[in-house]
């Protein structure tokens, strides 16, 4: 029961030196992620020669991991301020603004992205005749779309379930330590859901990678006909694709992992060791929150095409050598390259 909690909720409103540094750490993901961003959507968005389906979903995650950072951290500013409002008001700001439903919408989103980005990027690389499949920018807008949808209906038990305590005067959602054990269901679905869509991902890495170093099969074909700069490319971008998935699963499984955890734990175990898990709780919960400032950095800013068009966006003083892989003739359908061969 929440009431048996009540002795350790004052470590929510506490300024100790734990939650100070918290503040501190989450002030700087926000700003520099929020910029870094910003950053990677202006510069897709108006610039026709990086509009292609890639940087669309890049651009996609890069919304999802503002609305991350913008909402990261009310729930600890919430805990800390430890302010009591009405009943009926405090009930809406938990399930929209103090709980960690919306980064549970966002995270899902992030995903889902990159689950699409690595089958564009599969059929791209590996099957480049297959035109069938392939995400054209018309195409791009529907499964955005499904994407955020999908994003929603997972997050749905967060928004339902995420309800005001007043006896311990906090919102309590599904992946509080209050509520551990009692959605346990939750925690199974979302690691299902994990499993699923980490298996599609990493295939479809495997098979880009070994196509192109074991069996040395992809683009071998082309090589006659295409640039080497363009086939350099080609294995450049799925390396850092591969990291980008990589660095999302080493930010976002801890989490998962501890929340998998508590839902196993008996109520009395959790209130033994309450302080030592609140704050294991908060680290992985930050260290979640580490990936949406890190992206940009990952897949933006590596990339020449990305450096060029910032100098030419931002400094406008600056001369920048615009790196198109497209013709005039393909703009309905541009290939999805991004990065350039310049390191």
């Amino acid at each position: 029961m929440p009431g048996n909690f009540s002795a350790h909720t004052s470590l929510y409103s506490s300024t100790s030196s734990f939650n100070v540094t918290l503040v501190i750490l989450y002030a700087t993901i926000v700003l520099v992620g929020l910029a870094g961003n910003s950053f990677v959507v202006t510069i897709v968005f108006k610039t026709r020669s990086m509009f292609t389906s890639t940087n669309i979903l890049l651009a996609n995650v890069a919304v999802a991991d503002i609305v991350s950072l913008l909402w990261c951290p009310i729930p600890l500013i919430a805990g800390l301020c430890n302010v009591r409002i009405s009943s009926e008001k405090a009930h809406y700001l938990c399930k929209f603004f103090t709980s960690y439903s919306v980064t549970c919408l966002t995270v899902s989103v992030t995903y889902q992205s990159l689950v699409v980005l690595a089958v564009e990027r599969y059929h791209a690389i590996v099957k480049p005749f297959n035109s069938a499949l392939m995400l054209t920018n018309d195409r791009m807008f529907y499964a955005i779309l499904a994407i955020w949808i999908m994003a929603i209906l997972c997050s749905l038990p967060g928004f339902i379930f995420s309800e005001y305590d007043e006896k311990l005067g906090r919102c309590l959602d599904p992946w509080t330590l209050e509520k551990a054990g009692t959605f346990r269901w939750i925690a199974i679905l979302y690691l299902s859901a994990s499993v699923l869509f980490s298996g599609a991902l990493f295939y479809c890495y495997v098979q880009i990678l070994r196509g192109i170093f074991v069996n040395k099969t992809v683009c071998s074909s082309e090589v006659a006909s295409m640039r080497q700069s363009n086939l350099k490319e080609k294995r450049r971008l799925a390396l850092i694709s591969l990291t980008v998935t990589v660095a999302y699963h080493f930010c976002y499984l801890p989490f998962l992992m501890f929340e998998l955890y508590i839902a196993f734990q008996s109520q009395q175990r959790i209130l033994e060791n309450y302080e030592e898990l609140y704050k294991v709780y908060r680290v992985v919960g930050f260290i979640m929150y580490v990936n949406s400032m890190l992206n940009p950095f990952i897949y933006g800013f590596q990339s020449s095409n990305y450096r060029n068009n910032f100098k030419r966006l931002f400094f406008r003083g600056s001369k920048t050598i615009d790196i198109s892989l497209t013709s005039p003739n393909s703009r309905k359908n541009p290939p999805s390259t991004v990065f350039s061969a310049e390191t």
